[in-house]
């Protein structure tokens, strides 16, 4: 166990990865189902229903994948051989995505988004379990482990920064924002671009932890999957932590995938003004808040801090965007200053998972990091699948009309009651369930303690 201090770098490096993961993630949560509703013209149900069997199979995927990389014994190591091939894979997987070959029927657009929405997330997959469960790993000291998180979520939020800002701006600099054609460029040139940050940011983390993941010498007796599966989802301090995520998740989605939608047909924002007036100081915002929440989490525990600033977020989106005006920036950037440092909290959630590893370590005597965070990545893929799913079906219940250029006012105002109190409603139900999270700050020091005079007296031995 590494009860070391890290150095810098290797908690930088480690956290690079995210960048590109991320980058991705963002880019196609808030791009890929207008861009193939409105410009590739697919269906909206059927362009939901292809996002979501794709993010089901990413989600069925993670338990298997952190299965197979606990069990990986390479003279690379165990996470790393999986970052690297997973960031090469989906470097290709991008690429694909936002450069469709012209297709004239439903069904043909149908297929290939699903089939290139699957390896997608199955490069998905590859890398980002590995990586996660690889940060779980780096050190075994609490206070050393949140601030790992940190630097990940730091990353994460450059990627966000990335997915998120470099279509926009593409756009902007093409003159006609509601051309077709300049659409088509600028998301294929931002595919481009994405691609070569994750295939550049997983080849740096593959050499940066170069000695850091950890392969055991003698392999120790593999368990069935299905019943090393079925023993985690017995653990109830997991379900209750990962309950709590599902549900914020969804939330989460909801925001990503109306976003484009609420700004420019509900308070009439172009794409490029909301993405760097609003979405912009949002991001920055959280990045800002994250030593923060690392520093007042060594101070006064995780919990309290996680809780408040789920339920802080949850309480601010209610309220606020049914109420915006139309065609004013001012109202919308105030709340993206508030909730990006409520946003923030979101990083003592992996943090505390280690924690709830741990204590399985405890109980059962095995490290299964890679399964743990592989369940917990599979919870919130299925809650993302939900999310996208009822996204497109939303859409086509209340009235939107594909391709038209105006929409309806009271489509603006049902696009605002799912944005707000839709969204608001599952990050304060995902924060209340979380308070019966029963594994305390004082307790894990308790397990801490005793793991570390259990493997030195493995080590002497």
């Amino acid at each position: 166990m590494n009860q070391t201090k890290l150095k810098l770098p290797i908690k930088m490096g480690y956290g690079l990865a995210e960048t590109g993961i991320t980058a991705v993630q963002l880019f196609t949560q808030i791009y890929l189902l207008k861009y193939y509703t409105e410009i590739i013209g697919l269906n909206s149900s059927l362009a939901g229903i292809a996002l979501s069997i794709s993010v089901i199979w990413d989600a069925v995927s993670d338990p298997l994948m952190g299965r197979i990389s606990d069990h990986t014994h390479t003279k690379w190591g165990r996470r790393r051989p999986y970052i690297l091939l997973g960031g090469i894979l989906l470097s290709l997987a991008v690429l694909l995505l936002f450069s469709p070959p012209h297709l004239t029927t439903q069904i043909g657009k149908f297929s290939y988004l699903l089939s290139v929405y699957l390896f997608v997330n199955t490069a998905m997959t590859i890398i980002s379990v590995p990586h996660i469960a690889l940060g779980g790993e780096l050190s075994f000291e609490r206070n050393e482990r949140t601030s790992v998180f940190g630097w990940r979520l730091f990353f994460s939020n450059i990627g966000m920064l990335i997915g998120m800002i470099v279509p926009a701006a593409i756009l902007q600099t093409l003159g006609d924002e509601f051309s077709k054609e300049n659409i088509i460029l600028s998301r294929t040139t931002a595919g481009e671009i994405v691609s070569l940050v994750i295939l550049l940011s997983s080849i740096i983390t593959f050499l940066v932890t170069k000695g850091k993941d950890q392969t055991e010498e003698k392999p120790e007796q593999k368990i069935p999957f299905f019943k090393a599966f079925i023993s985690v989802l017995k653990n109830k301090m997991f379900l209750i932590l990962l309950f709590a995520f599902i549900i914020a998740t969804i939330g989460r989605t909801f925001n990503s995938a109306i976003a484009l939608y609420y700004y420019e047909y509900r308070l009439g924002l172009k794409e490029s003004l909301v993405v760097i007036n609003i979405l912009l100081p949002f991001f920055l915002v959280l990045l800002l808040s994250i030593g923060f929440w690392v520093w007042i989490a060594k101070k006064i525990g995780k919990k309290i801090p996680a809780f408040l600033g789920v339920f802080g977020l949850g309480v601010l989106t209610v309220i606020v965007y049914p109420l915006f005006p139309y065609g004013e920036l001012r109202p919308p950037l105030i709340a993206a200053f508030v909730g990006g440092i409520c946003a923030g909290s979101i990083l003592i959630m992996d943090s505390i998972l280690t924690d709830v590893v741990d204590y399985d370590e405890f109980k059962t005597g095995e490290k299964r990091e890679g399964l743990y965070f592989g369940i917990w990545k599979m919870g919130v893929k299925f809650s993302q699948a939900f999310g996208i799913a009822i996204t497109g079906f939303l859409l086509d219940m209340i009235g939107f009309q594909n391709g038209a250029v105006t929409q309806s006012e009271e489509v603006g105002f049902r696009l605002a009651i799912i944005f707000g109190p839709g969204v608001g409603f599952f990050f304060i139900l995902g924060s209340l369930l979380f308070l019966f999270f029963p594994l305390s700050d004082t307790k894990h020091m308790q397990v801490q303690r005793i793991l570390l005079k259990r493997n030195k007296k493995r080590s002497k031995v």
